[in-house]
């Protein structure tokens, strides 16, 4: 179980990002995602985390065919959080604690 990708393709209208891509990774496995700007990195992600889902290649995560599977059973196998976020409330880490 864990992350395999398999000659992963994706392109923003002409213009390729990731071509050819392909790993995997074992459950409980950490690694780093390293590069300059504008490689493709956070479209790798977006691709695993079913965000982008018109790419060519295979996704499995646990085992399941990450583009085959609903949002929802997806969101069961994976998490993410981003690098940023934009709050629409200005709630405290207490208040939103409390609410959940």
């Amino acid at each position: 179980m864990g992350i395999i990708v398999k000659n992963l393709n994706f392109t923003y209208g002409t213009r390729p990002i990731l071509k050819d891509v392909s790993f995997e990774l074992a459950t409980n496995e950490l690694v780093a995602v390293l590069g300059p700007n504008g490689v493709g990195k956070s479209t790798l992600f977006k691709c695993i985390l079913g965000l982008l889902r018109q790419y060519e290649g295979e996704i499995h995560i646990n085992e399941f065919n990450a583009k085959k599977i609903s949002e929802k059973e997806l969101s069961s196998q994976i998490a993410y959080i981003p690098q940023s976020h934009n709050p629409v409330f200005n709630f405290s880490v207490f208040v939103m604690v409390l609410m959940g």
